[in-house]
């Protein structure tokens, strides 16, 4: 009796194990690591914190992890070795929850012989209760590293990135069944079925002649700069009391532009006198440091309460970052060549001796600029370097005739973004505008790609623009990178293409009363959505609008040059 009833058992548990849907035969194929902290390594940028810890939620064996990111670009990740029966025929399962965080979620899986795949996903809105994420090799893009090749799994990895604190618990990593129905569309581009349509229109994405100049927006920027502060030196990014330094270099060069010298000089005079060697304020605006040469921050603000104005880092965590101090060399360097003056030489002279006492020989033949103070000098350099920035140096580089850096840095660039078409629009456009005509290839990854492009209707006409990264789910388009493909298409011989972009700019124009001065200018983004929910729509952004009198002038930020 005993006998038979053990053989009834059996037999029950034969048939509900082929009654079990996929993801019943998913769970059974958990890692070890599933949903415990051994096996698990952590990593994260110099500035920011991770903590991870065995729990419970809801019923559920689960990873805590606990992170603070410390700017806007940080990450901090959790990694482990797969199984050594793992193929990557079979998806990569994983369930997740959060607290309500507004980071986002990268999901790697990394190749035997380095390459990384991955899926970058937000979780602002999503993922409040525990939900079951099926990832297929489909879903994944080629990120970085390696051939290029996924030949064998070797380890996964989930980072955090963004910004912000709070906790993400992780549990049921493992195996999926073939077949599943994966979570996300398949990676890779979206090509627009009219990419290569002739001729001139919207559609084909021409235009043969170039829509005037909006005379406003250089009003707008003059209103700006007199209203920003008691000094009336910097503009503000967006109609506030903050003051970027790339926003200040780009507003310098299209001053110069338009031959608005003084106002040029407002602005390039105030980073001229702030070198005061015996600086002792760690939050001022000023390129040293009791002595120590550090660089311009990113980003500070003017305090109200100062007698004589004065910026600051008022939160202690701004950047001096390398890719805003390019900027601003370009910027002095551009008003020098125009109106035939020395007058910035020690400004420029100065930033290039710090770019090049932060270069980082990584071979024989390549190296980088590092990243310069992070957080309000926390800390000195990341461990890696930062591409977009390097695009930046390589253009100072190579406008100062120093070929040997500009040359090492456009190898490191290579062998960095070799063949990856998910990249940061500016990686695409910049580089073209660096490089000119030989990088007009890269212009038709994100013109031909609708994750990139995206058409909106404003004011009831329709208009085009850019994303500034590859998401189909997105409708929105951002300003600066609508300047930029502008500007691109016109350094790298398109003529057609550049006029019909700065022609889609008009589209995009609003209405500003500053100082009981009517303007026009152009917001960050068209429209306040993900992932732009800090902009306001309704005001005007500085570099956008140096960006549009850039496109209407043929001009090329990174060389110094207009097109014919």
């Amino acid at each position: 009796m005993l006998f038979q009833i053990r053989l009834c058992a059996v037999l029950l548990l034969q048939v509900v194990s082929l009654l079990s849907p996929p993801a019943r035969a998913a769970e059974q194929a958990a890692w070890p690591s599933a949903g415990r902290v051994a096996g698990w390594v952590t990593s994260s940028d110099a500035g920011s914190s991770i903590g991870i810890k065995d729990s419970q939620v809801d019923g559920r064996g689960s990873i805590a992890v606990t992170y603070t990111l410390s700017t806007d670009h940080s990450w901090v990740e959790i990694r482990t070795a797969t199984p050594a029966a793992y193929e990557q025929s079979n998806p990569f399962v994983f369930s997740v929850k959060n607290d309500g965080v507004t980071c986002d979620l990268e999901i790697k899986l990394i190749a035997a012989n380095g390459s990384v795949f991955g899926r970058k996903v937000p979780l602002k809105g999503r993922y409040r209760e525990w939900t079951r994420l099926v990832l297929t090799r489909a879903s994944l893009e080629y990120w970085w590293g390696g051939d290029g090749t996924f030949d064998k799994p070797s380890a996964v990895a989930l980072a955090i990135s963004g910004s912000g604190a709070g906790q993400i618990w992780f549990a049921g990593m493992g195996t999926g069944a073939p077949g599943e129905t994966p979570t996300f569309p398949p990676a890779g581009p979206v090509l627009d079925p009219n990419r290569d349509l002739a001729g001139y229109g919207f559609a084909a994405r021409r235009s043969r002649t170039l829509s005037p100049e909006d005379p406003l927006v250089l009003e707008y920027l003059k209103r700006i700069q007199d209203k920003s502060s008691p000094d009336g030196w910097l503009v503000p990014a967006q109609e506030d009391n903050s003051a970027q330094t790339f926003n200040n270099a780009l507003v310098a060069m299209a001053f110069t532009l338009k031959r608005e010298r003084a106002r040029a000089e407002r602005i390039l005079d105030f980073y001229a006198r702030a070198t005061i060697r015996s600086s002792e304020d760690p939050q001022l605006q000023n390129f040293y440091l009791r002595g120590e040469a550090r660089g311009f921050y990113q980003n500070v603000t003017l305090r109200k309460a100062d007698r004589i104005p004065a910026y600051h880092d008022a939160a202690g965590s701004s950047d001096r970052w390398m890719g805003d101090m390019a900027w601003l060399l370009l910027a002095a360097e551009y008003h020098d060549r125009e109106f035939k003056s020395q007058r910035y030489r020690d400004l420029v002279n100065s930033i290039d001796g710090l770019l090049l006492a932060w270069f980082k020989n990584d071979g024989a033949d390549t190296g980088y600029v590092q990243h310069g103070w992070r957080s309000g000098d926390k800390y000195l350099n990341e461990k890696s370097g930062h591409e977009e920035g390097n695009i930046d140096c390589y253009a100072v580089f190579q406008l100062l005739g120093d070929t040997e850096h500009a040359q090492r840095i456009k190898a490191w660039l290579s062998g960095q973004l070799q063949g990856r078409n998910t990249l940061p629009l500016d990686l695409y456009s910049w580089r073209a505008l660096a490089y000119g005509k030989e990088a007009a290839r890269l212009l038709s990854i994100p013109e031909t790609d609708l994750r990139y492009r995206k058409s909106l209707t404003i004011n009831g006409q329709s208009a085009m623009g850019f994303h500034h990264s590859a998401d189909i789910n997105v409708n929105n388009v951002w300003l600066d990178g609508l300047g930029h493909m502008a500007c691109a298409e016109f350094a790298c011989g398109d003529a057609d293409r550049g006029r019909f972009y700065a022609n889609q700019m008009d589209a995009f124009l609003i209405e500003r009363r500053i100082g009981g001065v009517r303007t026009r200018a152009l917001p960050y983004t068209a429209l306040k959505n993900n992932p732009a929910d800090w902009v306001d729509p309704k005001k005007g952004f500085s570099s956008a609008c140096a960006w549009y009198i850039f496109a209407k002038n043929r001009f090329n930020p990174m060389m110094l040059t207009k097109s014919l």
